[in-house]
C-alpha cells in the first residue's frame, strides 16, 4: 500500500513536534529538579551574612540579630549601572547601615568627628579607596574599617581627620583607579589617598588560562553588552539551574583531575594580578605628584595566608578553601604579595597582621568582624604615624 507525501509529511510533523514537546518537558523537569536542589542546599548551608550565629566574632553582641536582618536585606537590593564603573553603591539607610547621597556620590557612611570636633584644628581629609573590606560588607557604620581608622587617627591627634569610604562591593583596583580620577576630575583634592586591596584583584584571574578578567561579572555584562540574540539566550541558558548544577559538578571533576596543573599556572597568573595591581599604583602616585596628596597601599590579610591560631569556626572556613578553581591563584597571589612587598615599597603586606590574635576575627574568609577592623585600623594608623603622613 503506497503511503501518501501528504501523510509522511504529518507523520513527519508529529515526531518532530512529539521530540520537541518531550525535550522542552525533560528541560523543565531538570530545571525544577535543580531548582529545589538549590534551595535545599541554600538552606542547609547558608551564606555567612544569613547566618548570624555562623561567626564568633559577633558572640555576646545583643544588637547583632537585629544588624544581620538588615545586612540580609541590604544585599538584596539590584545593583544599577554606573558610568565607567559598572556599579557603585546603592542608596539605604537603616539603624546600621547608611549609604549616604552627597556632591561626592553615593557611599558608605564613616563616623567622622562633627564639625564642631573640628573647630580651630587642621582637617585632614583621607580617601579610602578597595572592595566590601573598605566598603564594611557585614558590620555596622561604627565598625567598618574607615570608621575604626577615623576613631584611631582622631584619638590622639592635633588634626582632625575625615576618613572618607569610597569602598564598594566587588570592585578591584581597576575600578578604584576610575574612582579616584572621577573625583579629581570634579574639583576635590584629598590630603592622603589609601588603596587597600587584595582579594579582589588576586580573582581577577579566572579562568586560570588567559588575561585576567578587568572585573567581577565580566563574561555576563559583555555578553549584555555585545547583545546578539544567540547571546541573550546563551545567557539566560547559562544562568538557569540545570546548567548551573552541571557547571559545578563538571568543576569538581576538573579540579580533581587537573590539580597540579593548577597549581603551576595558578603561579604564572599570580605574577600578572601583581604586574597590573603594582601598575595601577604607579599611576595612582603619579596622580599624587600632579594634584598634591600622598598615596598608601595596603594588601588586606585573609584566611588564605598567614599563621593565626584559628578559633574553630575560622578553622572550618579555612579547611573549606579549594572548592573554587580561584582559590589556588588567590594563595598564589598572596604569596606573591608577600614577596614583593619585601622587594619594594610599592606596598605594605598585611597577611601576617594577625599571627598572634587568638580570638576570633573573620566572618568568613575575607570579611573582618568588628574587632578584626580595629586592629587593622590600628595597624594602618601606626604605619601612617610612623611614615610621618599626619
Amino acid at each position: 500500500m503506497k503511503i501518501s507525501s501528504n501523510a509522511l509529511s504529518v507523520k513527519f510533523f508529529a515526531l518532530l513536534g512529539y521530540a520537541i514537546f518531550s525535550l522542552a518537558a525533560v528541560a523543565v523537569f531538570a530545571e525544577i529538579v535543580s531548582w529545589a536542589g538549590w534551595s535545599v542546599y541554600r538552606r542547609t548551608h547558608p551564606e555567612p551574612h544569613r547566618n548570624e550565629a555562623a561567626s564568633p566574632a559577633f558572640t555576646g553582641d545583643a544588637w547583632a540579630p537585629e544588624f544581620w536582618r538588615e545586612e540580609s536585606a541590604r544585599v538584596q537590593v539590584k545593583k544599577e549601572y554606573v558610568p565607567f564603573r559598572l556599579w557603585g553603591v546603592m542608596p539605604w539607610h537603616g539603624k546600621y547601615i547608611n549609604n549616604d547621597e552627597s556632591e561626592m556620590g553615593v557611599w558608605r557612611r564613616t563616623i567622622n568627628p562633627s564639625s564642631n570636633q573640628c573647630t580651630g584644628k587642621h582637617t585632614v581629609n583621607i580617601w579610602m579607596f578597595g572592595g566590601s573590606a573598605v566598603y564594611g560588607a557585614r558590620v555596622p557604620d561604627w565598625a567598618t574599617l574607615p570608621s575604626q581608622l577615623s576613631r584611631d587617627l582622631n584619638s590622639a591627634g592635633k588634626d582632625c581627620v575625615v576618613v572618607s569610604n569610597f569602598g564598594v562591593e566587588g570592585y578591584t583596583s581597576n575600578q578604584e583607579l576610575i574612582s579616584l580620577v572621577e573625583q579629581l576630575k570634579a574639583g576635590r583634592h584629598p590630603s592622603l589617598v589609601i588603596f587597600y586591596d587584595g582579594i579582589n584583584d588576586s580573582a581577577t584571574a579566572d579562568p586560570p588560562h588567559g588575561p585576567l578578567r578587568a572585573h567581577y561579572s565580566y563574561e555576563l555584562i559583555r555578553s549584555r553588552i555585545e547583545g546578539s540574540l544567540r547571546q541573550r539566550f546563551l545567557d539566560v541558558v547559562r544562568q538557569s539551574y540545570s546548567v548551573r548544577t552541571v557547571g559545578v559538578a563538571l568543576s569538581a571533576i576538573h579540579r580533581r583531575r587537573d590539580s597540579t596543573v593548577a597549581v603551576s599556572d595558578s603561579k604564572e597568573q599570580a605574577a600578572t594580578v601583581l604586574d597590573n595591581y603594582v601598575e595601577n599604583l604607579q599611576v595612582v602616585r603619579a596622580l599624587g605628584k600632579a594634584y598634591g596628596f600622598r598615596t598608601r597601599c595596603f594588601w588586606q590579610p585573609s584566611l588564605y595566608f598567614g599563621q593565626k591560631p584559628l578559633v574553630l569556626f575560622e578553622q572550618t572556613e579555612t579547611d573549606a578553601l579549594g572548592k573554587d578553581p580561584r582559590d589556588a591563584t588567590i594563595r598564589a597571589a598572596y604569596e606573591e604579595a608577600d614577596q614583593r612587598s619585601m622587594r619594594s615599597q610599592d606596598f605594605v603586606f598585611l597577611g601576617h597582621v594577625f599571627d598572634s590574635v587568638p580570638d576570633p576575627i573573620y566572618i568568613d574568609q575575607v570579611h573582618l568582624g568588628p574587632k578584626g577592623n580595629e586592629l587593622v585600623a590600628h595597624a594602618l594608623a601606626d604605619y601612617l604615624k610612623s611614615n610621618a603622613d599626619l
